[in-house]
């Protein structure tokens, strides 16, 4: 599900709510710079190259390992300047496939959404990607030295560009990850304990138990 407060709704000063087509057409004519969580895409997603590595794969990653973020296509990164995308060419199964394909742990809650202006004549594509509490999220591909070599990285996005993260970041992010599902599990037996506290309270007292004496026979 597509978040409701973004990079764009903070710069436009907009009310959370679905992300709309006039309010991408706004941020670029501001110019809004590329951040950690927006990046500019002037063409859509292309295949995976050599059936191996896959741009959009790296960059959805990056985004999950970060704080989130949005990928929007059809907008010059180095202008803003808004070419918009053939709504035509786009095809979200594939998009969601390579992902799959490419990005672990998987990523379900990732979104493509096309958005075309009023007058149909300009559309651009948005990939919105949440934080992932599963980070880091590694990035299969190939070895550049060795075709046959499979590859994986974690990419993660600092300030306007994506960058690799080294030995002590993947050990943070792991160690962040285990913690986060050490709180969740606290947190849920927290709520068990008081659900069953506040239904043992609304209970009557329990009634004495009745004993019954079978007759023996003879």
């Amino acid at each position: 599900m597509a978040r409701s407060w973004t990079r764009l709704h903070e710069h436009l000063g907009a009310a959370p709510g679905p992300l709309d087509f006039d309010m991408v057409a706004k941020a670029a004519a501001d110019r809004l710079a590329e951040s950690d969580d927006l990046d500019w895409k002037e063409q859509l997603p292309q295949p995976p190259r050599d059936g191996r590595w896959n741009e959009l794969a790296k960059d959805v990653a990056a985004m999950a390992n970060t704080r989130g973020g949005l990928i929007i296509f059809g907008v010059r990164d180095a202008t803003c300047e808004m070419v918009g995308i053939d709504p035509d060419e786009v095809n979200i199964e594939q998009y969601a496939q390579w992902v799959r394909n490419h990005v672990q742990p998987y990523l379900p809650d990732l979104t493509f959404t096309v958005l075309t202006s009023t007058d149909g004549t300009t559309s651009v594509l948005v990939a919105d990607v949440p934080a992932s509490p599963m980070a880091p999220h590694l990035v299969y591909g190939t070895a550049a030295r060795d075709k046959d070599q499979q590859a994986a990285v974690a990419p993660y996005r600092d300030r306007d560009h994506t960058a690799w993260m080294a030995e002590h970041q993947l050990e943070r992010a792991y160690r962040d990850r285990f913690t986060r599902a050490q709180r969740a599990e606290e947190e849920v037996h927290h709520l068990l304990a008081h659900a069953q506290e506040t239904v043992s309270a609304q209970l009557p007292w329990p009634a004495p138990s009745a004993r019954y004496r079978v007759p023996l026979h003879a």
